[in-house]
């Protein structure tokens, strides 16, 4: 395997690089499908309550009372701008799997002489 031509070489190289872009788009699409799940269940909590019943929110380091339509508007808003943020990353995804598909058909390509 010594004599891999430097073509060949430079699609391995760009391969390796295809996966790791792949790996960080799958862990920022974890990454958001946790904080959207937890955004539609305390969306669906709040909007069971009754109007007058005090909600809580964290900002930064503190807890301050709000409304309950705040807290639903909020939690709309951020389950939407979430659900678009997924939507990218998803096919940002799709993309780095279809080049690393075809890069990995043009190594095998190359390689086939070498090997026959």
């Amino acid at each position: 395997m010594q004599n891999i031509p430097p073509q060949v070489q430079a699609m391995l190289g760009q391969l390796e690089s295809y996966q790791q872009q792949l790996q960080l788009v799958i862990q920022q699409k974890q990454k958001i499908q946790i904080e959207l799940s937890d955004a539609k269940k305390a969306l669906e909590e709040v909007e069971k309550i009754a109007d007058e019943t005090p909600v809580y929110k964290t900002v930064g380091t503190l807890i301050v009372k709000t409304g309950k339509d705040k807290a639903v508007e909020e939690l709309r808003e951020k389950v939407e701008t979430l659900e678009v943020r997924l939507s990218a990353l998803e096919r940002q995804e799709k993309k780095l799997n279809e080049k690393l598909k075809e890069l990995t058909q043009k190594i095998q390509s190359a390689l086939r002489p070498v090997a026959g």
